[in-house]
């Protein structure tokens, strides 16, 4: 069964799609026309107009149970519907983003997930929130939306941010117990199949992406933030500037990542930008992702791989070459030295010398391959 609902995202109303739909009709969405998918609602969605929500209907009704939800038979929105996506943030707020200079990437996500809560408790003013309404907000985020612990802390502090610094209340707890951290290991990619990546990558302007972020250990959002003045070749350095906490820092520039970063700028001639997208603006975080997805897939690695792999993977090769973890910490750019410790449980160092006891026990077996035996 597919429900089709009003869901606003970035500031326009559109119509979510959910539920389990059946090969056919999810191979129909696939092809509809501006459909996209929407990592932060879990949903696919498309712009919402009376004719769209129509023609997406009679299509997905061939082959699947579809329900109307907060729509008219007539295919336009019920009152209630129009109203909690007519939501606006008080202009206080964003405005208090900015003169605290927080980055772009955190005012977006304090407004996303700020509208979310509004429109959870409409018709409730902003000025009206309660404990009680944000206690059964992050109820409802857990039990209903089952959100990850991440994004639970990311609408605690969106809220926090409201009734701390734009109502100026008192700095307190005041909701509820936030969740325990996971300590996930991080991924990471050994030599070969870096070198398998590497190879796997035909594209110039990619490939030199990649030899960036892994030779250096950058963040993505400080590899599209280089100009070409952050690249030191007299001193084999890169300048990192206004990093994650507003922190500039330096790191490697490895001779052969800045090799082909030259043959790369005398094929694309890119000005201000290292990397440039369209009209001489950064290139975009989700086609390098993307490209690094698509090529390891080519190159046979079955392993989540992403931009941040390749960060991780920089860190845990250099721990494994002998480089000291507080190096490695200033390098990475990590305020604390915890989070950098986190590469000592991924390493393979040391391991090469432990033995299993179960191979102090028994020599491996050698087995033949026999089609009449099923037990083997």
């Amino acid at each position: 069964m597919i429900t089709l609902e009003p869901l606003s995202h970035r500031d326009h109303i559109c119509i979510a799609i959910r539920g389990k739909m059946s090969t056919s009709a999810y191979q129909s969405l696939l092809n509809f026309p501006d459909r996209k998918y929407s990592r932060t609602h879990h949903c696919f969605y498309i712009r919402y107009s009376k004719d769209t929500l129509s023609r997406l209907y009679t299509l997905l009704r061939e082959t699947n149970e579809v329900i109307l939800r907060r729509f008219h038979n007539n295919y336009e929105l019920t009152e209630s519907s129009l109203a909690k996506h007519s939501i606006t943030i008080p202009s206080a707020y964003p405005e208090k983003l900015v003169r605290m200079r927080y980055s772009k990437a955190t005012y977006d996500n304090y407004m996303i997930q700020f509208r979310n809560f509004l429109t959870h408790i409409y018709p409730t003013e902003p000025e009206q929130i309660t404990e009680k309404l944000i206690h059964d907000y992050l109820l409802y985020l857990i039990h209903t939306k089952h959100v990850s612990i991440s994004t639970q802390n990311q609408a605690v502090n969106a809220i926090k941010f409201y009734l701390e610094h734009v109502m100026e209340g008192e700095r307190r707890v005041y909701y509820t117990e936030r969740p325990r951290k996971e300590w996930k290991l991080p991924t990471v990619l050994s030599e070969q199949e870096i070198g398998a990546l590497f190879y796997n990558t035909k594209n110039v302007k990619h490939r030199a992406i990649m030899f960036l972020i892994y030779s250096a250990g950058l963040r993505i959002s400080e590899l599209l933030h280089l100009k070409w003045q952050d690249i030191d070749p007299s001193r084999g350095l890169i300048y990192v500037r206004c990093a994650k906490g507003k922190k500039d820092r330096i790191t490697l520039l490895s001779s052969t990542a800045y090799q082909y970063l030259l043959h790369y700028r005398d094929l694309y001639n890119p000005k201000l930008w290292v990397f440039e997208g369209a009209l001489g603006m950064p290139y975009s975080s989700r086609s390098v992702n993307n490209t690094i997805k698509r090529n390891a897939f080519r190159a046979g690695i079955e392993k989540r791989v992403s931009a941040h792999t390749l960060r991780h993977s920089f860190a845990t090769h250099l721990l494994e070459g002998g480089t000291d973890l507080r190096y490695i910490q200033a390098l990475l750019g990590h305020e604390s030295s915890r989070t950098t410790e986190r590469y000592a449980h991924v390493t393979k160092r040391g391991f090469d010398k432990l033995r299993s006891p179960l191979d102090n026990l028994l020599p491996a077996p050698t087995f033949e391959a026999k089609e009449d035996n099923k037990d083997i």
